[in-house]
């Protein structure tokens, strides 16, 4: 076991020792209080106990880098809580399943996301910390309705090529996958601008389709109808379809395959034909620090003596006499 302090030492323990001091001084004084000062005394303590972190190493984990970095492109839009995904699921559910599922065939690779709805932004620079990139998508969800202003599945080219222009400059060894996850929807009027201009980048990866022709309802993401059925001017629920042509004219031109999605379980074929990942010899393996907490073995008891002092400094409070307690002052 080590202690793993979470403030500077030299801060932690003057600190503690003035407070240790204080409630000892006081616990030997004041012979009426000391149940009162006994339990501030081991409150200390076990905050002190809480404060030092005892942690217990474990065994390290051994990392290695792949040579593949994975972009994803992921539609926000409120289309995408169109409930027409493997029978009357939102089709984010869908995006949520594929991005673990290529996660899973890409172990060990770098991983970005770019989200677009009304604008575009890279939410998640690349990095090896995989358990970030899950963390995001678990975490998806569409804008917030009121704040949409029309959307166009082109807000995310100039992001993607910043991304994978300069992915190849620093790292021009490892292949670039690209997964465009979308149902293609555009709802601003306007063409889209072509994808051609990455097709020389991209190694890799998929244009993944969500929606059906037939379409589905979509519920409010935020505000006060967050979670009802969004209507139209005329009082008709809204409904969403898939946009196949546009999904199909973005992987004709990023070079890649497009596959419509409708199942969590299937699995995403020829995304990655002609690559083979492998271990980058720089960086191939590496320590990942580990460890068990232990604090919260104090942080318990500290817990329940918190709340007993609480109790104890309520029931201290003056309490406010009704007229019928005056009254009785009084007679």
């Amino acid at each position: 076991m080590r202690l793993m302090p979470l403030m500077p030492l030299w801060a932690l323990i003057p600190l503690f020792l003035a407070m240790l001091t204080l409630c000892t001084v006081l616990l030997v004084r004041r012979s009426r209080q000391r149940v009162m000062w006994g339990r501030r005394l081991l409150m200390v303590l076990l905050l002190l106990g809480v404060a030092l972190r005892p942690v217990t190493p474990l065994e390290a984990e051994q990392t290695e880098r792949m040579n593949a970095n994975v972009f994803f492109v992921v539609d926000r839009t409120g289309s995408m809580n169109a409930e027409d995904y493997a029978g009357d699921s939102p089709r984010l559910d869908g995006v949520r399943a594929d991005m673990n599922r290529v996660m899973s065939m890409t172990e060990g690779a770098r991983y970005s996301i770019i989200a677009f709805d009304s604008t575009a932004t890279q939410q998640l620079p690349l990095t090896t910390d995989a358990g970030a990139a899950k963390a995001w998508v678990d975490t998806l969800t569409t804008e917030p309705t009121a704040y949409s202003k029309g959307s166009n599945v082109d807000r995310a080219l100039n992001p993607l090529m910043v991304a994978i222009t300069e992915a190849q400059r620093d790292d021009p060894d490892s292949s670039v996958l690209v997964y465009f996850l979308s149902d293609g929807e555009n709802t601003d009027g306007k063409e889209s601008e072509s994808f051609s201009q990455a097709a020389g980048f991209i190694d890799g990866g998929a244009v993944l389709g969500y929606g059906t022709p037939e379409g589905g309802p979509m519920k409010a993401q935020g505000g006060a109808d967050d979670g009802e059925y969004i209507t139209g001017a005329d009082g008709a629920q809204g409904v969403s379809k898939i946009d196949t042509t546009q999904l199909e004219t973005i992987a004709g031109e990023l070079g890649t395959p497009y596959l419509h999605r409708d199942d969590p379980e299937a699995e995403i074929e020829g995304t990655m034909e002609g690559i083979t990942l492998r271990a980058v010899p720089t960086e191939s393996h590496r320590d990942v620090a580990s460890f068990e907490d232990w604090y919260w073995v104090a942080s318990i008891p500290l817990a329940a003596l918190l709340i007993w002092e609480l109790g104890e400094m309520t029931y201290r409070l003056p309490r406010r006499l009704d007229r019928y307690d005056i009254r009785g002052a009084q007679g």
